[in-house]
């Protein structure tokens, strides 16, 4: 089998784009409103154990905002309870509107959200 040098690396970069493999394309303002509206309107219906609310949160989580490590409870404190998530994603939405998704404040929301209101 004949080998070409660097053929691998071109094809990774042709089929990923800029950024790596696997990593998830950021999703845009809109698209990142409506779904943390709709994870609003899951909390709200008590519907947090769906494959609905799984599939909302992970877009959010994992593609809304700056890219980030995620986020792990710190030892000692302990979570926001469960009653704050309507707030927390409601936060996220208000970052949104006011242009705020890319920035640190939104990463931290974004977080807290994670941390407090992971599907059950």
């Amino acid at each position: 089998m004949r080998r070409f040098p660097g053929t691998a690396l071109a094809i990774a970069i042709v089929v990923c784009g800029a950024r790596p493999c696997g990593a998830a394309p950021r999703a845009s303002e809109a698209s990142c409103r409506q779904a943390a509206n709709g994870l609003i309107s899951l909390l709200d219906a008590k519907n947090d154990d769906t494959a609905l609310y799984r599939d909302t949160y992970a877009v959010v989580i994992d593609t809304c905002g700056p890219s980030a490590a995620k986020a792990q409870p710190k030892p000692g404190p302990p979570p926001p309870a469960r009653d704050a998530c309507h707030d927390l994603a409601a936060a996220l939405v208000d970052l949104i509107e006011d242009g705020k998704m890319n920035t640190a404040a939104f990463a931290k929301a974004r977080s807290d959200f994670a941390l407090a209101c992971a599907p059950r």
